[in-house]
């Protein structure tokens, strides 16, 4: 395979073991690295990143003084990092090893011993994520142009346009939990890397408009906005905290019926209100009809004060099973009246997760 049009400056492989970083160094000759730098120590390699520019990183499970979670670990945690491609190349092949990675970020997972259309595959999967929004960051970049030659209602007009999308972040972090129920982990760390890539930028955008409207004098736009990118912020963060919870249910949890519900009970109960809502949501796209799910909606509309949502949820959970008697307690508790349907019609699924009063 040719892989030309991508084509490499440096690149840092992170491996313990000798050959199999002889072996990575082999497999990148479609790429052309003009430069290749191995280190065995993690704490070594995450100096060389921090002083040097790095187009991809290879990351073998097992390096001198850490394991590929702490060093992955570590490069999450500087901002600096964040936009290094690092792909997991190693033998490490069990589940929970892969969620790991997932869970801390990885760009790719190459298992050994791999065929070399493996490694440029997952390689160059690796590069395109990170590139993803590059036509939009320029666009940022010429609003911001725009704003410094004075074209405030030019650079406006260009920070709107990248922001009508806003949505796309949360459809990527979606596709990337439905994929790790499948057990897609290709799939699912391609779409958790564009919810971040998309997120970053939309709250960059935000950022933006605030500078547009502070330098025409309009104060109460500008920290309309500048609120604005403070929220995207703080909600990808609860994204990303309902990631890495929702892939450890699925290490101890994986034939639950639906993880995501075990996942939106467990956000409840930790007072994480809005997350449930989105995780039952999602575990609603899975199984439509578990009388459960619409149950513990409802209790998390009413802990959140909305009684007429709670109402209309637990409504849906009984037109499924009348029986069910839990959700005919907190109608009753809801519309100060009994559910009007006989409570003999249907028989109630239990489920070992679902959310009850305590």
């Amino acid at each position: 395979m040719d892989f030309s049009p991508i084509l490499f400056d440096t690149v840092v492989i992170v491996a313990k073991n000798e050959d199999n970083a002889r072996r990575d160094r082999r497999s990148l000759a479609s790429f052309r690295p003009q430069r290749v730098e191995h280190f065995v120590s993690g704490a070594k390699a995450l100096a060389f990143l921090l002083a040097n520019r790095v187009d991809m990183v290879l990351l073998d499970s097992q390096l001198e003084d850490m394991d590929a979670t702490q060093f992955l670990r570590a490069t999450r945690r500087d901002m600096r990092l964040k936009d290094v491609p690092i792909v997991m190349v190693t033998a490490a092949s069990s589940r929970e090893k892969v969620l790991d990675a997932i869970a801390q970020g990885c760009a790719g997972y190459i298992l050994r011993p791999y065929s070399e259309d493996t490694f440029a595959k997952h390689v160059l999967r690796g590069c395109q994520v990170e590139r993803v929004t590059e036509i939009e960051r320029q666009q940022i970049e010429d609003a911001r142009e725009m704003i410094a030659a004075g074209n405030f209602d030019d650079a406006i007009e260009a920070f709107e346009e990248i922001i009508s999308e806003q949505n796309m972040a949360q459809k990527y972090y979606d596709m990337g939990c439905r994929c790790l129920v499948r057990q897609k982990f290709g799939q699912a760390i391609i779409a958790f890397k564009k919810a971040i890539k998309f997120n970053d930028l939309f709250a960059e955008a935000y950022k933006g408009l605030a500078d547009a409207y502070k330098a025409k004098g309009e104060i109460d736009e500008f920290k309309r906005y500048l609120q604005k990118a403070a929220e995207v912020h703080a909600q990808f963060n609860r994204l990303e905290e309902t990631k890495e919870l929702f892939i450890e249910i699925l290490k101890y949890d994986a034939l639950s019926p639906n993880p995501f519900n075990s996942l939106g009970v467990k956000l409840r109960k930790s007072g994480d209100l809005a997350g449930a809502l989105h995780a039952y949501s999602q575990a609603l796209t899975l199984t439509p009809d578990d009388e459960n799910i619409h149950f513990n909606m409802s209790k998390a509309y009413y802990f959140m004060g909305n009684v007429e949502a709670a109402k209309g949820s637990v409504e849906k959970a009984l037109e499924i099973t009348p029986s069910f008697e839990e959700g005919r307690k907190l109608y009753r508790k809801l519309a100060n009246r009994e559910y009007p349907r006989p409570a003999t019609a249907g028989e109630h699924r239990p489920a070992k997760d679902m959310a009850r009063d305590e």
